[in-house]
């Protein structure tokens, strides 16, 4: 009988790999190709609410702990492998150790995803904690953990939440809960179907029905009908404020790793583009790309050339600018406003960093494009007066940052404003983008105001308090885009409390860890 199981689950073929049987491969391979499915560009609306339920099934019926952590390996390699497959065609613009990053940052996320496995099958075998309770619980926890590791470790990118956003009112509940709140929602579908598995299994076994799983599909249906009611309900019923009128910039500039553009050059091409967009409406704000500006601010002619713009449009120039720290080495990725008499208080720094691209945790082994100076962190959320509003500057990546869009609209900014510069997303295709608009759009709801993205070679637009993306300009040339932005009168629930599902769900997982009991092994 011994020899019988062995045989079953030993090595063989596929199962050589990781010491896994071809089933629980092919359930971490669906449950991979699946949560790619939901992701964007495709946001394909199904694959939120059942991607986890074959890995479910394989870390239950997974032997121990540790099998299930080798099942979370598999998927996180698989999964990651091709959620981030645009990442080497894009550092390949910066660094030859392009596979070498790519291969540590999917191997690192992957390792996560065993850590979630491991936990999972830990909790049912020795907390006795049931599937569909102890998969949001999970599932939240570690994407929270992720989210805030230190430093430049932090990655936020893409949890289970953002999924939905190509349907953004599904995921109205974002302004109650945040992003981690939708995903303990989803994990929560997707263990409750993860249980009418077995039961549906058992019995068919017995009488040939199916009895059984209807019970735990019918309350999947109603935990994934009733938020996704309510955020539809919620987005036909916002009370907004209307805000200003913004004009929006694609530019062309720097396409490629080796083109220079001296400032001046951006300066009269963004010039030439506003002229050419006379016909708008007269914006209270305009908004240049992430690094329009290579070292702008050392520049008279360049400060005074933005000075004669913005009395011309009669509005703010807000420009992204790579400018030298005042005291010591290194440089800062900003983002400055300048009026008719100058600039106008002090400019933002980018605070979250890309990693290995603007701060590599092994910058010594993996280093960046040679003869760039390191760029170093900003210290403060900085929010600029626009004509009587308040707007918040989110640079590139800061996007991802759930806490970094709350902490402007606490401070009291009625508009998001995302300058990127897409020019190194150039080979990648459209993953890199949509999955950055992704959580434009999850922002958007969470703090319910509008955002308004800028960018060198990627689309321009806006996005509105409903999370629905509104006169986006996607190229191939230059452009201008022009909308008034909105936002709720009164501030969320989620702007005013934060994040309780993310560190809620990390604490009980903690205590039902710490207080679990070992099962004695099987005779």
């Amino acid at each position: 009988m011994a020899d019988s199981r062995q045989g079953r689950a030993g090595p063989r073929g596929i199962g050589a790999l990781f010491g896994l049987n071809a089933r629980e491969w092919w359930l971490a391979s669906a449950s991979a190709l699946l949560l790619f499915a939901a992701f964007p560009p495709m946001h394909l609306v199904a694959p939120s609410f059942l991607a986890l339920v074959p890995l479910s099934v394989a870390v239950r019926e997974a032997r121990t702990p540790r099998r299930a952590a080798r099942v979370g390996v598999v998927f996180g390699l698989l999964h990651y492998g091709l959620l981030l497959h645009w990442m080497v065609p894009a550092l390949a613009r910066l660094t030859a150790t392009a596979p070498l990053v790519f291969a540590t940052a999917v191997m690192l996320l992957a390792l996560s995803q065993a850590l979630a496995c491991w936990m999972l099958s830990l909790l049912r075998r020795d907390c006795r904690v049931p599937l569909w309770c102890a998969l949001p619980l999970v599932w939240t926890a570690v994407e929270w953990g992720i989210a805030h590791a230190p430093g430049t470790l932090a990655y936020p990118w893409l949890g289970l939440g953002t999924s939905l956003t190509g349907y953004p009112e599904l995921v109205g509940v974002a302004e109650l809960a945040g992003a981690r709140g939708v995903t303990f929602w989803l994990a929560l579908v997707n263990g409750l179907v993860a249980e009418a598995v077995p039961a549906g299994r058992h019995a068919r076994r017995l009488r040939g029905g199916v009895g059984p799983a209807r019970p735990w599909l019918a309350a999947a249906l109603v935990v994934a009908a009733v938020p996704a009611a309510w955020g539809v309900w919620r987005a036909r019923h916002l009370d907004l404020r209307p805000g200003p009128v913004v004009a929006t910039v694609r530019t062309t500039l720097r396409a490629g790793p080796g083109e220079v553009v001296s400032d001046l050059e951006a300066l009269a091409a963004v010039d030439a583009l506003l002229a050419a967009a006379d016909g708008a409406p007269a914006p209270s704000l305009v908004v240049l790309p992430e690094g329009t500006f290579r070292d702008g601010l050392d520049q008279p002619e360049v400060v005074a050339g933005l000075e004669d713009l913005s009395r011309r449009l009669g509005a703010p120039v807000l420009f992204g600018v790579v400018r030298a720290a005042e005291r010591g080495a290194g440089r800062y990725n900003s983002a400055a406003l300048a009026g008719p008499a100058g600039l106008l208080g002090d400019p933002y720094d980018k605070r979250r960093l890309v990693p290995w691209v603007e701060r590599a945790p092994l910058a010594g082994v993996l280093p960046v494009e040679a003869g760039e100076s390191p760029l170093r962190a900003g210290g403060a959320w900085t929010l600029f007066e626009v004509g009587g509003y308040r707007a918040g500057a989110l640079i590139c990546y800061e996007a991802a940052f759930a806490g970094a869009a709350r902490a402007l609209r606490r401070a009291g900014a009625g508009v998001l404003l995302n300058i990127t510069n897409d020019a190194w997303f150039a080979r990648s295709g459209a993953f890199a983008i949509a999955q950055q608009e992704a959580h434009l759009v999850m922002r958007a709801i969470e703090t319910r105001t509008g955002v308004v993205r800028a960018a060198n070679l990627g689309p321009a637009g806006f996005v509105d308090p409903t999370g629905r993306v509104r006169a986006r300009f996607g190229g191939p040339g230059a452009g201008v885009a022009t909308a008034r932005v909105d936002a709720a009168v009164a501030p969320t629930w989620y702007a005013r409390i934060g994040d309780v599902a993310g560190p809620g769900a990390a604490a009980v997982l903690f205590l039902l860890l710490l207080f679990a009991r070992p099962r004695g092994r099987p005779s």
